[in-house]
């Protein structure tokens, strides 16, 4: 019945070894709502769904699903009382075809002749409308990750559940995807599915969400409304401070800083005239719709493609922009956004993640001086607050926010004069996203000049010294800091107005104005 509660756990408490993981939790999902669960990495969230789905079980405290408790180390029986999981790290056999995969899932007593699998597949992904139908045959394994995910979901709805639990279901989605996944949940809220929302992407939780629980170190800190709770008031409660206090503040600007980086008409594909100039000691925001050019200039100015025309400038050296290897030699430094795939390697640990492209800084006549990387590593783990058992630790077994601050540590070793920022707090929890802040303040007040594409304006305009609206390729407005808010950027990017003063490139060239119905 609606309004009824499909999961409720009471008094919940679990530690491990000396972390206690949850104190005294007290949680509920009514059917037909979405319920979302936030915290920090490490607050306890995971472990809360994992002993609602009879994966771990409590030190103290009861679970009941659908008003029937649940026994300790149950798994089957959570399934059996109607609660459905879809996992974040996915939980399909690869090798697999997707037909296959969810007549697995499904209970036996609701699976069609296996040689009718096929298009009983094909009907259930077109009704969750997630718009895998096309793809029955296909290997679960040849699904991108974004596919894969929304597979998750479709798997876990093939049960027929009373409450689903969606552990960071959207870490891998595009726009239009999270959009298709909302029509879903909200669909199942509309059929009296109850659903458990966690996430780090705090839109997205207001937009989808009914109520919001936050966690806190393992703690309760109470549960909100999510029409009238704003995200301000949901970071504070999240990392136990002011929003506003959250966000370094500058150090105080030098009249004779000089330009670190110099771009003059850059063009490449999707992308340009671009022009501007990014200070020492300045953090630079890029702003704009997706598929507005962004990627591609960070990939050129990285020297990961080449320019179709334009000149680039670091310090006094003109740069051909023909191969990552000049760039970083010039100073030029890429955080990328995708750390799995392009800055990490998971299997080994943090030092040797952290100090692959710096052991000239550490040898000697060719001989690694293993003291000094240790302490350095150690000084930047402290600066940006990383949480691992030790520098040995392989960074697979970290959090992401973890993960991401040793990308963030490799480039801060290296110590370039410009570091361009890709999505820094892209898949990371609130709390690490403010150590990262703080360290990318930290960087630019040591005179390095930040360049940050963003998609989150609140994050652009507490972070940022002015903004560099893009749009169709082009800047088409730059908001110098004394206009920041989140507001005057959403404006500046869904209106896309041309630009108003005669602004000119910093080599002296004339820039194009751009379309005044670009958007």
């Amino acid at each position: 019945m609606a309004n009824e509660p499909v999961l409720e756990m009471e008094g919940v408490s679990r530690q491990f070894g000396a972390v206690r993981a949850l104190t005294d939790v007290s949680f509920e999902c009514l059917a037909g709502e979405v319920h979302a669960l936030v915290g920090e990495n490490g607050s306890g969230k995971s472990t809360l769904l994992g002993i609602a789905s009879g994966f771990v079980d409590p030190d103290l405290g009861t679970v009941r699903i659908g008003g029937v408790p649940l026994r300790r180390d149950s798994p089957a029986l959570a399934r059996k009382l109607g609660l459905a999981m879809a996992y974040q790290d996915g939980s399909s056999v690869h090798a697999e075809p997707v037909k296959n995969n969810l007549y697995y899932a499904a209970p036996p007593n609701q699976r069609p002749p296996y040689r009718r699998r096929k298009k009983w597949a094909r009907r259930l992904l077109s009704d969750f409308d997630l718009d895998l139908e096309l793809f029955p045959d296909a290997p679960a394994g040849f699904l991108t990750m974004a596919e894969r995910q929304l597979f998750e979901v479709a798997k876990a709805l093939v049960t027929k559940p009373k409450v689903l639990l969606l552990d960071e279901p959207t870490t891998a989605l595009g726009p239009d995807e999270v959009e298709a996944l909302h029509r879903t949940v909200l669909a199942c809220r509309d059929g009296g599915i109850g659903v458990v929302y966690v996430s780090h992407r705090l839109p997205e939780v207001l937009e989808v969400a009914d109520r919001v629980t936050v966690l806190r170190d393992g703690t309760y800190q109470g549960t909100f409304d999510a029409k009238t709770t704003t995200e301000p008031e949901l970071v504070e409660h999240i990392v136990g401070r002011p929003f506003e206090a959250a966000f370094p503040q500058p150090a105080a600007p030098s009249d004779d800083a000089g330009d670190v980086l110099v771009v003059d008409g850059l063009q490449g594909q999707s992308f340009g005239p671009v022009s501007f100039a990014l200070r020492a000691g300045e953090i630079v925001g890029i702003a704009g719709a997706e598929g507005n050019g962004q990627p591609q200039l960070f990939d050129c100015l990285a020297g990961r493609v080449p320019p179709r025309a334009g000149r680039v400038v670091c310090g006094d050296k003109e740069l051909s922009l023909i191969s990552t290897h000049e760039a970083v030699g010039a100073g030029v430094m890429l955080l990328p956004g995708n750390r799995k795939q392009e800055a990490l390697m998971p299997v080994l640990g943090v030092k040797v993640n952290t100090t692959i492209q710096s052991l000239r800084r550490f040898s000697r006549l060719g001989v690694l001086r293993r003291r000094a990387e240790r302490s350095a590593v150690n000084e930047l783990v402290d600066l940006l607050e990383i949480r691992t058992p030790s520098l040995d630790q392989p960074v697979e077994f970290l959090s992401g926010g973890n993960q991401q601050k040793v990308s963030v540590a490799r480039s801060f070793l290296k110590e370039p004069s410009v570091i361009l920022a890709y999505e820094p707090t892209q898949g990371v929890d609130v709390g690490s996203r403010f150590d990262i802040y703080k360290a990318l303040r930290t960087r630019s007040d040591a005179g390095a000049g930040i360049l940050v594409k963003s998609s989150d304006p609140i994050e652009l305009s507490g972070i940022c010294d002015r903004v560099l609206v893009m749009s169709r390729g082009t800047i088409i407005e730059e908001i110098p800091g004394d206009e920041l808010d989140e507001v005057r950027i959403v404006e500046a990017i869904v209106r896309g107005p041309g630009m108003s003063k005669a602004a000119r490139s910093p080599l002296g060239v004339a820039m194009p104005k751009a379309p005044q119905d670009a958007s």
